[in-house]
């Protein structure tokens, strides 16, 4: 089993069960957990590389979402990142849950840097009049963070189809920020 297919059971199996040990991975991955040892010898070391592996996953939907690129339009480029952000959702939950990991300071820089590009197309839209001005901008990003994780939790209960997540978080975003 490939290493992105061990942090992808990972992933599922420590959302289900927070407390799950490495031993209940292993048996979900189908791998011993002398091999699931081998590449991580703690349960804290699991953790931070499936944290890296949601910061990766995030920084490559924020760079294939363009949100930096000139005369791009705000809400085309927002509507690019909410669509990137949804299908990783279980990735992105697990690092919200998961506590004991800020002291890992590479994670903790990453965490900065991941949401800068948000950020900066928020001021963008600020300043062309398109978001809300009255508002702090880092505010609006953590609204955006907050529809995204109500996005994966309706879409994991049932409540919400992946495919209809992207445009209910635009509407509620925009129309909560739009001007």
């Amino acid at each position: 089993m490939s290493v992105q297919s061990i942090l992808d059971v990972a992933t599922e199996v420590l959302l289900a069960k927070p407390s799950a040990s490495l031993g209940d991975v292993a048996k979900a991955a189908g791998v011993s957990r002398t091999t699931l040892h081998k590449r991580y010898a703690t349960r804290h070391d699991l953790l931070v590389a499936l944290s890296h592996d949601a910061y990766d996953r995030v920084e490559k939907a924020m760079t294939d979402a363009q949100l930096d690129v000139p005369g791009s339009e705000v809400e085309a480029a927002l509507e690019r990142a909410i669509a990137g952000l949804i299908p990783i959702g279980p990735r992105i939950e697990f690092m919200y849950r998961q506590i004991g990991l800020d002291d890992v300071p590479d994670l903790v820089a990453r965490y900065e840097q991941t949401g800068e590009p948000l950020l900066r197309l928020v001021r963008r839209g600020q300043e062309a009049g398109i978001i809300r001005s009255d508002m702090p901008d880092w505010w609006i990003v953590s609204t955006l963070d907050a529809s995204f994780y109500s996005a994966w939790e309706a879409i994991s209960v049932g409540r919400l189809a992946p495919l209809d997540a992207p445009a209910l978080v635009m509407k509620t975003v925009m129309r909560g920020i739009g001007t």
